[in-house]
């Protein structure tokens, strides 16, 4: 019997699927974290996600009902532990070299326009772009 050597994996597929403030930072947590340990990242952002790429709408995120946190004692919180702000996040992904990429039958069901995105550097892609992804044996795939 032969031992195989498990492939490296060396893709990080992120899916933001919520609009809440715990589910936005530790989903840009881990990218960062995969591109600084050398990984090629994408995120995926599709409905309540996409409140973090359209213009208006990031200020808007609340914590979720389950965390039990006021949004201005996560805010606090945040502040304390020395946190930037999820579009500050945001910026600091892209810089690194992580892959933003915005739903597009999601921008199509609530009426988002390209223009109406926060970043400029953001891909607009749909379900067969993911599914690519996600399909690649290299690739970890998470749902956030």
């Amino acid at each position: 019997m032969s031992e195989e050597t498990p492939s490296k994996k060396n893709k990080l597929v992120i899916v933001l699927s919520k609009g809440t403030l715990d589910a936005a930072y530790p989903a840009l947590i881990i990218a960062t974290s995969g591109v600084s340990l050398g990984m090629e990242v994408y995120m995926y952002f599709t409905f309540g996600g996409m409140k973090f790429l359209t213009k208006g709408q990031s200020d808007t995120a609340e914590p979720s009902k389950d965390l039990g946190l006021s949004k201005e004692e996560l805010k606090n919180l945040i502040s304390q532990g020395g946190m930037p702000s999820v579009q500050d996040m945001l910026k600091m992904a892209v810089e690194m070299g992580v892959h933003i990429n915005a739903c597009s039958p999601t921008m199509k069901l609530f009426g988002t326009t390209q223009e109406n995105l926060t970043l400029k550097e953001a891909d607009v892609v749909g379900a067969s772009t993911f599914l690519g992804w996600a399909s690649d044996p290299s690739a970890i795939t998470l749902f956030i």
